[in-house]
């Protein structure tokens, strides 16, 4: 037989989904041929019937197996054509479903759950070409029920017809998540029974809830749960199929079945489950009644009664194994409903509620709208609201609710906006099983209306120092009408995600211009509210954790408080940003940085400790308000010789202890990593790295000696044994100097003092002294004599004597700082 023939049969009873055996042939290629051939001409005639029909349209198309003639009625009228097939006796081969495996001669060829599909005219089994074109094997395509149906002859030469759902909306799977119909118990765990609970009325009730008045001898039934189950694939549509629960000998359960989308994931409305979850419930049929309910799902087994246990029927197909459970009680119930076991709307029953002269029950906060009054168990431990037959709700003042716009519906409250912040007495009406009727008194408070939000333009502010947060509020005011205007009285409210404003924001002015130079402090009056357009936040209002980036703010009008109505409410987007260090401050203008601005020169000084000051690296830059130079902060570290990395402590700009930095009587690690940091609100800060470059209080200081203006190699000692002081300015200069920091002194008596630093023959007392000395190498011929005097006359500068003509030396001078940092600079000298 043709392989790819017989291949279309076997897959496609892999969509068959229940036991059954199709009989089909093989090994006959040319007895198939001969059929083919047979059924080629049906496509023939296809053809030429549609060029017949033309654009008549046709109303019905009917094919009579047995006879072999096809039908076909249009707008002309009907036409009738015999179409014969048949083929030889032919060895058989027998294909069966079994459970969910499909076994040709017994041998088990793949599963339920391929999928089958028309593509091109051609039939697809798991998404792989089988060869069978549409026309030549019969193949129909119908959406309406989501079918291929596929007709070919078998091993009698009888037409035969297989139905095997599409891939794009059949159903592949199901399985059974949930299966047992049991006691409907709100709490997990509950202590209440698991079946379901019953009872029979034992007199006729008038009873004015949905499920109206009672007969006697009726059935009472209570809550109970649902199936739960998970369609694959997910597209398919469970609820619009015919559901049914079957049991193992064939016998339908007396419910009707419905299945609805189980959507929780998924917004709007669908009729199929986005999900393949469907929640299946059940109603009892009019069969079940009190006389039966005890054995009508179950049946005996060994003398005792075991619950049936039914599998789901889709469209007359059994679709899972035999998992559901209807668990009714055996008895009937007896004890009523308790009012200290369920809640009602959240609160607790009591005995007290039961009657008018009781405590009612209060529930505050209940929306506006429609809303419905929910019975559920207490706890664990007290679990009764399965036992509830049917509610209803009367309302207690009809007077009072009438005027406020409130009406009740079974267990639904629908309230007006104008029944906002008002108090409205109800009976709860409760029927249970056992024909018992348990009142509850409730007291009903219902919320302040609300409004939806109305977006405002979103909004980006840099955070500056001044924190000048305005915010453009659009139509916000401008917009409300004379009435609305009139009902704010100054009821406006600020409200944000606290993500850089506090939550709630109480200190905000309002103004009529971007500038917010003219301010509106007059919020009672309509004609004044309704010229706001602009507001501003204080900078109090800065939360204690802000983040940068999008913050939330809705702001909210209301009427009066003791109503609380909401009138408008309007939210936006306002995103705070940071500026960057450059946008706030610059480098201070001094001869310290170097060109790029990138390293700094510091200089040490000296209180109880070694100290070093960044406190004017920067300055404010022009037109920044809000900041000042004392508000930028400093952060220095060193690297030790082992790669350790030493933190300074810098408080206000100095840093309080830099001894660490000086070894053996130098400044060794003289380069510091230092950043500068302006912080805008609390861990909102901006930054900027630089390099610091230290040196001690007298470091480069240097004597030179100058003759006609110009620095000499070589001093000249005098015949009066004396190196001359400086004398002289520009290209006249002569003599011995001291050259410190861009300046220059004459090297004379013993009170010499230069850019602010005195020069002493002691210890220094503080980090404006330097102590110096001054002494030749021992090479050096002569003997140093330190200047003396501290008039002109007797500053005479260094003497260098006993020393005789064209004999050198070299003068050692050495200054040392209160740090102890020591500072030499050395001279030649020679003997004219």
């Amino acid at each position: 037989m043709n392989k790819k023939f017989l291949s279309a049969i076997l897959f496609g009873a892999l969509m068959v989904t229940s036991t059954g055996t199709f009989v089909s042939c093989k090994d006959y290629d040319d007895d198939i041929d001969e059929i083919n051939s047979k059924i080629d001409k049906i496509e023939t005639t296809l053809s030429e019937l549609e060029s017949k029909i033309g654009d008549k349209g046709v109303s019905s198309v009917t094919f009579d197996e047995k006879t072999g003639v096809l039908t076909v009625v249009d707008g002309t009228g009907t036409k009738t054509y015999t179409i014969k097939t048949t083929a030889p006796s032919v060895e058989k081969t027998v294909v069966t479903v079994d459970g969910k495996d499909l076994k040709v001669d017994g041998k088990v060829i793949g599963q339920l759950g391929d999928t089958v599909e028309v593509k091109d005219n051609e039939l697809y089994v798991n998404g792989k070409a089988t060869g069978i074109k549409i026309g030549k094997y019969a193949i129909l395509e119908n959406d309406a029920d989501g079918m291929y149906t596929i007709t070919l002859p078998d091993a009698n030469g009888e037409m035969k017809t297989i139905k095997l759902p599409k891939a794009t909306s059949g159903m592949m799977n199901v399985t059974a998540n949930v299966a047992k119909f049991t006691a409907k118990n709100t709490v997990t765990p509950s202590t209440a029974p698991d079946g379901i609970a019953w009872g029979k009325a034992d007199k006729a009730i008038t009873w004015k809830g949905a499920k109206g008045n009672i007969a006697k001898g009726q059935l009472l039934l209570g809550r109970y749960t649902e199936g739960e189950v998970t369609v694959v694939p997910s597209s398919y549509n469970l609820g619009a199929q015919t559901l049914k629960l079957v049991a193992s000998d064939g016998s339908v359960a007396p419910v009707t079945v419905t299945a609805t989308a189980n959507n929780d994931l998924i917004y709007g409305d669908r009729a199929a489950s986005a999900n393949g979850n469907w929640t299946v419930a059940i109603t009892m049929d009019e069969t079940v009644t009190a006389d039966n309910i005890a054995t009508a799902f179950a049946t005996e087994v060994e003398s005792q009664a075991k619950n049936v246990k039914y599998a789901l029927s889709v469209n007359g197909d059994l679709v899972t194994g035999y998992e559901f459970v209807i668990d009714t009680d055996e008895t009937a119930e007896t004890t009523a409903l308790e009012a200290t076991k369920i809640k009602v709307g959240e609160v607790n029953g009591t005995d007290d509620a039961k009657n008018a002269s009781g405590t009612a029950l209060t529930i505050s906060d209940f929306k506006l709208g429609t809303n419905e009054i929910i019975i559920e168990d207490k706890d664990a431990s007290n679990a009764d609201a399965h036992k509830v037959y049917d509610a209803y709700l009367e309302i207690g003042d009809i007077d009072k609710a009438g005027r406020y716009g409130i009406t009740v519906n079974g267990m639904k409250i629908t309230a007006a906006d104008k029944a906002a912040k008002q108090e409205i007495p109800f009976i709860v009406h409760i029927l249970d099983v056992t024909g018992t009727e348990t009142k509850q008194y409730i007291k009903v408070t219902f919320v302040a209306a609300t409004v939806e939000d109305e977006p405002i333009a979103d909004q980006t502010y840099k955070l500056m120092p001044e924190k000048n947060f305005v915010i453009d509020l659009g139509n916000t005011f401008t917009g409300l009408t004379d009435e609305q205007a009139d009902k704010v009285q100054g009821n406006i409210t600020w409200a944000t995600d606290g993500n850089f404003f506090k939550a709630s924001i109480s200190s905000v002015t309002y103004y009529t211009d971007a500038a917010c130079k003219k301010q509106v402090t007059d919020l009672s009056s309509a004609a004044t509210i309704k010229t706001i357009k602009y507001a501003k936040i204080a900078k109090d209002e800065i939360a204690d954790a802000p983040k940068a980036g999008a913050t939330k703010l809705t702001i909210t009008l209301s009427d009066a408080a003791d109503a609380g109505n909401e009138i408008k409410k309007v939210s936006a987007n306002y995103t705070i940003t940071l500026p960057s260090f450059d946008e706030l401050a610059v480098v201070n203008t001094n001869a310290l940085w170097n060109e790029a601005g990138t390293t700094l020169t510091a200089r040490m000084g000296w209180s109880t400790n070694a100290t070093l000051s960044l406190a004017k690296a920067y300055t404010v830059k022009d037109g920044v308000k809000g900041l000042a130079i004392d508000e930028i902060e400093y952060v220095a570290t060193y690297t030790t010789d082992d790669g350790d990395v030493k933190k300074l402590t810098v408080n206000k700009g100095e840093i309080e202890n830099a001894g660490g930095l000086i070894v053996e009587k130098k400044v060794k690690y003289n380069t510091l990593a230092a950043t500068a940091s302006i912080e805008l609100a609390k861990d909102l800060t901006v930054s900027k790295d630089f390099t610091v470059t230290v040196k001690s209080i007298f470091e480069d200081a240097k004597i030179v000696y100058y003759k006609a203006g110009a620095a000499q190699s070589i001093a000249t000692v005098g015949a009066d044994n004396y190196i001359a002081p400086l004398t002289g300015a520009a290209d006249k200069r002569a003599g011995l100097a001291l050259v410190f920091n861009g300046k220059e002194i004459a090297v004379a008596g013993t009170d010499m003092a230069i850019d602010g630093i005195t020069l002493t023959t002691s210890d220094p007392s503080s980090a404006t002294e330097v102590k110096v000395e001054y002494k030749n190498t021992e090479a050096s011929k002569g003997t140093v004599v330190a200047p003396k005097g501290t008039t002109s006359k007797d500053a005479k500068g260094v003497s260098i004597t006993d020393m005789k003509s064209g004999e050198k030396g070299t003068l050692v001078v050495t200054f040392t700082d209160k740090n102890g940092v020591v500072t030499t600079s050395t001279i030649d000298y020679q003997y004219n």
